[in-house]
């Protein structure tokens, strides 16, 4: 393959882990929202009305997010770096 093609191929896959990091970003801030509604101030409720299990099962879920997002900035670290950018 030649140098142009596989630089080609290399901004591709740039492009599209980019575009899965973005999107794995507003899914986590998602994520962040909804545990807040799960976990109001504590002035504003009862600890008997805080749904402590949907929270824990929503931060569990956006920590795989969160994980997955940070392999993705550092695959785009290092395809920019060999493309030089």
């Amino acid at each position: 393959m030649s140098l142009k093609i596989e630089m080609l191929v290399a901004k591709g896959r740039l492009a599209e882990l980019k575009n899965e990091a973005m999107q794995l970003g507003i899914s986590i801030s998602g994520d962040i929202d909804a545990v807040r509604m799960f976990l109001p101030p504590s002035e504003l409720a009862k600890l008997e009305d805080i749904k402590a299990q949907q929270a824990s099962a929503q931060c569990v879920e956006m920590a795989g997010k969160h994980a997955e997002y940070l392999g993705k900035l550092e695959e785009i670290k290092a395809i920019e770096k060999a493309l030089g950018e």
